[in-house]
């Protein structure tokens, strides 16, 4: 279990969570039960309160205005008041608690989601990552509220209903036919509703995809031509969205519909019936002023119920598309060890690579993508049989191999913030990092960067992501390519202050570059050998 910075407790285990939507929702209730299980008392209590108030106004109403027992009057009507703040009292600590337990279940959410989506190394689109992590993650997490809005609404419903049989059982057949009836109606419509839900989701991750590619696209887009044909399809698309969010909303409006004429029946009818009661003195004045308040209770939990139904057609939707990106197998690293750290060397057994501890190892190649997919397997980015100092990768814990092996590529990501935000280290360690990677010219610890790097040239975006990856100082950093986009004077400036600053560390470096090679304490050439066998690793020297 992990606290975030305002206290919140979430859980962050590396456990695999359920590819079924019904189960993953389970799931995300299971840490929180206690806090849960506070705000559903507390709720209920408060509804229950809210409920009885009529009780007591009846009492006040025949047993002392009626009456005209002044001593009858006061009691009741303080015990009615008494009871009334005990209301706000209840809500605030049901609210509070619920809020808690759905705020764990989002960050929990999202930190599962991530860290997923980190290991898989961009397997999936921009856009649904996007929709993951914000839209889909809050719609699951807000099972907490639906649950304990739901459970709130029940009580006070039966409770009401109860107290309206109490009064005369006609006043229970009505509600009890009103349920039934609504029952009868609102699940077909909740049923088409899930799936027209279901594909708005999809459409809007897609479309959110194509935005994305087109806004880090749009330089690229606009030196070929090619702006208004990606405009044009992105608009056609964005059309289809809004159609698939109007057949929602026919759904929606229906449910909706429901949600107030149901309400506005039960007053109606429960209302005439007892002013009738009343006229043929089957019922008292009291008891027909607690019946319409009973009955106005009753709109308001009955129109809540409702939204509670409607609300977990859009929860199932997103923990059914949150559940098949964290349930894929495909996604996860198996087995998940428990081994801590080591200290020796790596190596591949598929080209009989090893990288030795302590020492700068320059990987040079007429096939970038081979050593590539090496430096992936040693970084446990792909499944293998790679080993550290013996050990299969597979055994270690995989939050500790992230930590202490990093792999730095050409594409790596840039968020957007600051400089010192990107490099994400204090400020002196910031400036040192920017200086052994010859990235000073970029500014200081506060200049703005943009998303992905755009508003950097070529050359000082990569030196940045060195820089940011020098500051993390891993045990093990594998590089590839990490200077190909400046000149020869700053790339030999650069192969000199990383091997300085990574003296006694374990780095790995693919480049083809002399100046790279000069500064190597071992050189290795992966070449393929002939008649397609496997890659082969050869030392040209040490």
């Amino acid at each position: 279990m992990r606290f975030d910075d305002h206290g919140i407790a979430f859980t962050a285990s590396a456990d695999s969570t359920p590819n079924d939507p019904w189960k993953f929702i389970f799931w995300l209730l299971r840490p929180n039960v206690g806090r849960l299980a506070v705000a559903v008392i507390a709720l209920a209590v408060a509804a229950a309160v809210h409920m009885t108030v009529p009780w007591f106004l009846a009492r006040v109403v025949d047993d002392g205005i009626i009456a005209e027992d002044r001593g009858a009057l006061l009691t009741w009507a303080f015990a009615m008041l008494a009871i009334a703040l005990i209301n706000p009292i209840a809500y605030v600590i049901g609210y509070r608690q619920m809020s808690l337990a759905e705020a764990a279940a989002r960050r929990s959410t999202a930190v599962h989601l991530t860290d997923r989506l980190n290991g898989e190394g961009g397997g999936a689109a921009s856009g649904e990552i996007v929709n993951l992590v914000t839209g889909d993650s809050e719609g699951a997490a807000s099972i907490h509220s639906t649950v304990g809005h739901g459970l709130m609404n029940l009580v006070a419903f039966v409770l009401g209903t109860v107290l309206v049989w109490r009064i005369n059982p006609w006043l229970g057949v009505v509600i009890g036919v009103g349920v039934v009836a609504t029952v009868l109606i609102a699940g077909p419509l909740l049923g088409r509703l899930q799936q027209r839900w279901n594909d708005y989701r999809e459409s809007l991750a897609d479309l959110t995809g194509q935005a994305a590619d087109m806004v880090a696209g749009l330089r690229v887009l606009r030196g070929i031509g090619g702006e208004p044909r990606f405009f044009e399809r992105y608009r056609t698309r964005s059309a289809a969205l809004r159609d698939s969010a109007y057949r929602v909303t026919d759904h929606s409006s229906w449910v909706q519909a429901l949600q107030q004429a149901v309400p506005l029946a039960y007053i109606s009818a429960v209302t005439w019936i007892g002013a009738r009661l009343a006229l043929s003195g089957a019922i008292s004045v009291g008891e027909l002023g607690a019946a319409f308040g009973y009955a106005t209770g009753l709109v308001m939990y009955s129109n809540s119920l409702l939204g509670n139904a409607h609300a977990m057609v859009g929860t199932r939707v997103a923990a059914g598309r949150i559940s098949t990106m964290l349930g894929d197998d495909s996604r996860q690293f198996e087995p998940v060890g428990s081994r801590a750290a080591a200290t020796g060397p790596l190596h591949d057994p598929l080209t009989g690579f090893t990288i030795p501890e302590g020492a700068l190892t320059v990987v040079t190649t007429a096939r970038s993508a081979i050593a590539g997919a090496l430096m992936r397997r040693l970084a446990r980015y792909d499944d293998s049989e790679a080993t550290w100092d013996g050990v299969p990768l597979n055994e270690y814990d995989l939050a500790t191999v992230r930590e202490e092996i990093l792999l730095l590529d050409h594409d790596d990501y840039l968020f957007p913030g600051t400089v010192g935000g990107v490099v994400h280290t204090d400020a002196d360690r910031v400036r040192l990092a920017l200086r052994t990677a010859c990235a000073t010219d970029i500014g200081d610890a506060d200049r703005l960067v943009a998303d992905r790097g755009m508003n950097l040239s070529g050359g000082q975006r990569q030196r940045l992501v060195l820089a940011r990856a020098i500051a993390a100082e891993p045990s093990v950093l594998l590089a590839v390519d990490p200077t190909g986009a400046v000149d020869a004077a700053t790339e030999a400036r650069i192969a000199e202050l990383v091997a300085s600053a990574r003296r006694g560390r374990t780095t790995a470096v693919v480049t083809n570059s002399p100046l790279w090679i000069a500064q190597a304490d071992r050189v290795i050439n992966l070449t393929d050998e002939p008649a397609g066998s496997p890659v082969a690793a050869r030392t040209e020297s040490s």
